[in-house]
Order: C-alpha cells, then structure tokens, then sequence
C-alpha cells in the first residue's frame, strides 16, 4: 500500500483505454491495492478539459466523453482526496516556475504533490510517488526531490 500523487496527464490514462500506460495506471488505483490516491483541485478542471479535447480531435466520441466525465468526476469522490488550491499553493506553483520549465497548470500539480509530501513528513509518513506522463514536469518533479512513476514505462 503507497500513496500516490496522479497528475493530469496520468489520471486521463485511467480513463482513456487508447493511452499507453491504461493498464498499469488502471491497476494501480484498483481498490484492492488499498493504495490512497491524491489529486489536485485544479486536476477536476484540466481532467475534464483534456477529455474534451480528445473528443474535438475525435479520438473519442462524444458520448464517450460524457461518460467517462461522469466517471471521472465520480472517482473524485469516491477514490481520489483531493488537495485543495490555496493562494499559498499558487505562490509556490508561480516560484516552480521561475526554475523549471512548466505551464502553469503544471506548477499547480507540482506545488500540490509538495503540498502533500509536506504534510506526509510531518506526519512522519512516507512521500508520496508523484504519478505523471509529462516529461518536463518529471524532471521538474525528480528536480524537487519528489520519486517519480511515469505510466508511459508500462504498457
């Protein structure tokens, strides 16, 4: 049982078959592993953003887009905590950026899972395992000393 920070670009894995990774992603949050399953806030807008996008490109059809919005935006309820975007969590995404090259969603993802490692050490908890496809968020994440799974590794 770990605890697991899952960024945009591999909690849209979980939902999409077609994405590389689907599977291990898919096997990670299975319920049985017992494994706690953290998210940001701003991924329940970025999450859905990017479902539809895939559907405009017609890689998806539309009522595959509503459905698997419906089941995403259930899990976030059911199977995901979610860590709030405070103003703190900006101003710190806004410092990630002066020192790794990320979009600004990306510093919030960041700066969320070092939101949450934050509190896992003083908790004296493991760290969690920052869950991410994107290559210059990695980097930026590995950079932060957070230990890093990239789902695209797995089939």
């Amino acid at each position: 049982m770990g605890t697991y920070f899952l960024d945009t670009s591999a909690i849209v894995k979980r939902y999409v078959p077609a994405e590389q990774g689907h599977v291990w992603i898919t096997a990670l949050c299975h319920p049985a592993h017992g494994h706690k399953l953290f998210i940001s806030q701003a991924a329940l807008v970025e999450t859905v953003a990017t479902i539809c996008r895939k559907a405009r490109e017609q890689s998806i059809t539309m009522a595959q887009r509503d459905r698997l919005i419906g089941t995403f935006r259930q899990d976030s309820q059911d199977s995901y905590s979610i860590m709030l975007v405070t103003t703190g969590t900006y101003t710190s995404a806004g410092d990630l950026c002066r020192t790794h090259r990320l979009r600004a969603y990306d510093a919030v993802q960041l700066a969320s899972a070092l939101d949450l490692r934050e509190e896992a050490l003083a908790d004296e908890l493991a760290a969690p395992i920052f869950v991410c496809a994107d290559i210059d968020l990695s980097n930026g994440a590995t950079a932060e000393g957070i230990g890093v799974e990239n789902p695209n590794n797995y089939r």
